[in-house]
């Protein structure tokens, strides 16, 4: 997905065709609903984007309080209010409803995306968003 971000915000949402919207959604590992925490504290620091990136990029990581505040002091963030967030657990309540919310719209694998109401799941080409989104925005007489 990450290679296909910049082509989507280009075309349709800094041309304000599209809002995205990010709904963090984990499976109930301890390590994924932390690092979806981690993405919500870096949201406070106004770079969920730059945040979320870099989690995508070191998929595979065991992740734990200290690593996902080393990763937010790379990214830019301020390390220290990163690790207060975590331990605070200041958005763990926004974690799990957003994987309830997931879940009660039949949300069982990441990524998934909505346009709309039309489901695009795992990570299909761009084109394929292009036609669903074109199609979405033509339907709405756009």
């Amino acid at each position: 997905m990450l290679e296909k971000f910049p082509l989507l915000d280009a075309e349709y949402m800094q041309t304000g065709k599209v809002k995205f919207i990010v709904h963090s959604f984990h499976q109930g590992r301890p390590e994924s609903a932390l690092a979806a925490e981690a993405a919500w504290c870096a949201a406070d620091q106004g770079k969920f984007f730059e945040y979320e990136h870099a989690l995508f990029e070191n998929q595979g990581t065991a992740w734990n309080q200290g690593n996902l505040a080393d990763l937010a002091g790379r990214t830019g963030l301020d390390q220290n209010a990163m690790s207060q967030c975590l331990s605070n657990g200041m958005h763990r309540a926004d974690v799990e409803s957003a994987r309830q919310a997931a879940r009660n719209k039949g949300v069982s694998a990441t990524p998934t995306f909505f346009v709309n109401n039309q489901r695009i799941e795992g990570n299909v080409p761009y084109e394929e968003f292009k036609r669903v989104i074109d199609q979405e925005l033509a339907r709405a007489g756009q």
